[in-house]
């Protein structure tokens, strides 16, 4: 009897679909599953299981295979696999100008998309300056990987504020007055000599002084003065900056030890206390806060964007609002039909519920959905959702999501800012041009500029000693790189 109930029910689960497949097929419904290979990027220390590639490709009809390259050795690995030629499908390129990159652009080792994005209702409604940062030549070869163009402000202890008697700043001359009061006003009240103003680190960039710069003025890496690319640091607002931190270091209103402090290090000082002003990310404020809390002390922040400039402008500099692109090679893409599929694939890959799986995970799973349309993560697979969903976060392109985190007051401000921000924002004029040069000695011209800018702050060098590296830097290639650029730059006018 038991044998008989399960063939019968096996024939009540089977008979519905084959009648479903062949009337599909009666009426010319053929179903075919398409095969992915995909090459991406590791950014963990392991990769996640399988869970959310199960979902995607019951949502896409696909079967995916993703290869994981550890963040660590990805540049090697991917020259690797540019060399050889044998290539999946899909692969993320991050470093889009080192010269492997190059020259497999121009060698047409990729499809060229541009001619295809329009027949995609969401491909189509990529960022033209984002799609301008990433053209080689004049050609589209990727979908890029969506980054917000800036995410950088100013983070400040506002409990410390109300303690000196100050509000949030507004121009650049506020933040040095908050500075000076947070370091000699004690602002904790306990009575010690133990804060300063500015918390920072070794890092030019994401550190105080290049989100400080574009306050000042300073063009974004490159400016454009009489119809020519100037570098950065060759201009009054780059010393002007120079100079702001300077007086901030010689009045110890920074950590002094910034040149070798780390990223952690300089977050610490914040979060325990010791410095009242972080300038950077802006997200980084939740971080910080959630950090603070565990300690059980005060700890009361907010974040502003807009500081004006000595000349009473509001500007901050703008990434290229990408960090690589997904790229599509003909050695495994053999025709244009396959070309397409794959595309109606990214572009599908591209709709909220898809980007919202990669980001947030699996309803009821990961996060629980309330009727005012935020998510609440669900606290108890909070490992599972670092482990096995935030991964796959690399295989998003653009971030197109409506969800809202209502119960973080301090992410609805950084989501309003960083979107305010793209009004303000000063893009880098030579982030679609290509030096050869610059692709082979720009990190190393980079880090002698750099070191040049920590020791003029710190007192090592003077003013005429400063130009005399930046001659240095001239003489080494980086006058090539200033006729290349401008080369590029006069050919796409």
């Amino acid at each position: 009897m038991q044998k008989n109930l399960c063939v019968l029910l096996i024939w009540v689960l089977i008979v519905p679909s084959l009648s479903g497949c062949l009337k599909q097929q009666a009426v010319g419904e053929e179903i075919s599953i398409t095969n992915i290979d995909w090459m991406t990027t590791l950014y963990e220390e392991q990769p996640p299981n399988d869970k959310i590639i199960k979902e995607i490709e019951k949502l896409t009809n696909t079967k995916l295979e993703i290869t994981w390259v550890p963040d660590a050795i990805e540049n090697d690995r991917v020259y690797a696999a540019l060399a050889s030629g044998k290539l999946p499908k899909i692969v993320t390129l991050t470093n889009l100008k080192s010269s492997s990159v190059l020259n497999s652009f121009k060698s047409d080792m990729f499809w060229e998309i541009g001619p295809y994005i329009h027949e995609y209702p969401n491909l189509r409604e990529m960022n033209e300056t984002v799609i301008k940062n990433i053209l080689f030549e004049g050609k589209l070869f990727g979908i890029y990987r969506e980054r917000p163009l800036s995410r950088q402000g100013v983070i400040i202890r506002t409990d410390w504020l109300e303690n000196v008697g100050l509000a949030m700043p507004k121009t650049v001359d506020d933040l040095y007055q908050i500075a000076h009061a947070f370091t000699f006003m004690d602002p904790d009240q306990n009575g010690n000599n133990d804060t300063i103003g500015f918390t920072d680190r070794y890092d030019l960039t994401y550190g105080v002084f290049k989100t400080l710069s574009s306050y000042m003025g300073t063009p974004n890496e490159w400016g454009i003065i009489d119809g020519k690319l100037v570098p950065d640091f060759e201009t009054e607002e780059y010393m002007k900056t120079m100079e702001y931190m300077k007086s901030l270091y010689d009045g110890n209103l920074i950590n002094r030890d910034f040149p070798i402090t780390s990223k952690t290090q300089q977050q610490d000082l914040f979060i325990r206390g010791k410095a009242g002003i972080y300038v950077g990310n802006m997200v980084d404020a939740i971080n910080m806060k959630n950090a603070a809390m565990k300690l059980d002390q005060p700890f009361e922040i907010d974040v502003v964007n807009r500081i004006k400039g000595t000349d009473g402008e509001e500007r901050v500099w703008a990434s290229g609002g990408h960090a690589g692109m997904f790229v599509f090679p003909k050695s495994s893409i053999k025709t244009e039909d396959e070309l397409k599929k794959i595309l109606f694939f990214m572009d599908r890959m591209i709709e909220e519920d898809i980007v919202t799986l990669l980001e947030i995970g699996i309803e009821g799973v990961h996060y629980q959905k309330s009727p005012d349309g935020s998510y609440l993560k669900m606290e108890e697979n909070l490992h599972d959702l670092e482990s096995n969903v935030k991964p796959y976060q690399s295989l998003i392109s653009i971030h197109n999501r409506t969800y809202t985190n209502t119960n973080d007051p301090l992410r609805i401000k950084f989501d309003a800012l960083v979107k305010d921000n793209e009004s303000i924002s000063i893009s880098n004029p030579a982030e679609p041009l290509f030096s050869p040069t610059f692709s082979e000695k720009g990190s190393k011209l980079q880090n002698l500029i750099d070191a040049a800018t920590i020791n003029y702050i710190i007192g090592k060098i003077d003013k005429e000693e400063f130009y005399q590296e930046v001659q240095t830097w001239r003489m080494n290639g980086g006058n090539e790189i200033i006729y290349e650029f401008n080369a590029q730059l006069n050919a796409t006018q």
